[in-house]
């Protein structure tokens, strides 16, 4: 080989690594824009919340002394004060334009009592008349209502409750005579209808509710639209999510409304699980998804 080519060879060479050098420069001020652009799309909202899940929540050890044992919702209690929200029912997102929630086998979007139901007294019926072609003077209690159209629970001395297999899914009709609709109006409709009803002992119904396609509840969408679009139309959603018995993870989701609801109630990934029952005022009137949730998460920390 010549001086020359030789020359040549080793200039190549030194170009070449040069050139790598130039290369993995180039690669790694690539990278580091990408984490600063991706630290720059954060919001100082979600920061906000971000901070004050690693710093209060994160690893640490749920402690629920002094808080009612008996109460389903005390978990929810401890995360609420950890992430500074005041328990309140206010219809707007937790904090920063975010709705909280924490994870479980399916995750409520909100108890939301019907506009009207069977028994909701004078002048707090009218849809319903209109609908059954009643009037104020029928009256059924709702003591009345759980037992005519939920089932006894033997575990529980034969309590009653509006709950579990007698509450309707979407566009079915159960066991129990009882199917949930979507009208024109996107209000959510729940009908009965006798002959469908399955029960052994029907005898001693009432004559007005001896008839099919009787409505027993309605949630108007001139309700339900506010309480939607007001709680996760905004900035979206975060869940805080366990790894064995700590909080760990949390994930932010998508913003959704009203209309995206009730396609989610059409297509079964949103139920409505009533857990009405009987000796206890409150209605339990809550609507829960399970996979709906993870398919509008978007990021996780």
């Amino acid at each position: 080989m010549s001086i020359c080519s030789s020359l040549i060879v080793i200039y190549i060479l030194y170009y070449k690594k040069i050139e790598m050098k130039c290369l993995k420069i180039t690669i790694i001020i690539y990278k580091m824009s990408d984490i600063l652009r991706t630290t720059s799309e954060i919001d100082i909202d979600k920061q906000h919340i971000i901070t004050l899940f690693n710093t209060h929540v994160k690893g640490i050890e749920i402690c629920l002394e002094g808080q009612n044992i008996n109460h389903c919702g005390k978990e929810g209690h401890w995360l609420e004060t950890k992430m500074g929200i005041k328990h309140n029912a206010k219809n707007e997102p937790d904090i920063n334009g975010y709705e909280m929630k924490k994870s479980s086998s399916k995750t409520t979007l909100g108890d939301f009592s019907a506009s009207e139901y069977a028994f909701s007294g004078k002048n707090k019926r009218n849809s319903i008349n209109t609908l059954n072609n009643w009037t104020d003077e029928i009256k059924l209690s709702r003591s009345e209502f759980i037992k005519t159209f939920g089932n006894a629970n033997p575990r529980k001395e034969n309590r009653y409750s509006w709950s579990g297999s007698c509450v309707p899914i979407y566009n079915i009709w159960n066991s129990r005579g009882q199917i949930l609709t979507v009208n024109e109006n996107n209000d959510i409709v729940i009908y009965y209808s006798f002959s469908k009803d399955t029960i052994s002992i029907k005898t001693d119904f009432p004559l007005f509710l001896q008839k099919d396609n009787i409505v027993i509840a309605l949630w108007k969408s001139s309700k339900m639209k506010p309480h939607i679009d007001n709680k996760f139309d905004k900035k979206g959603f975060f869940i805080c999510k366990k790894i064995g018995n700590t909080y760990e993870k949390i994930c932010f989701g998508k913003a959704f409304d009203f209309e995206y609801f009730i396609k989610c109630i059409k297509n079964k990934k949103i139920i409505f699980d009533s857990g009405m029952y009987d000796g206890n005022s409150r209605n339990y009137s809550q609507f829960r998804g399970s996979h709906f949730w993870n398919e509008l998460i978007t990021e996780e920390y």
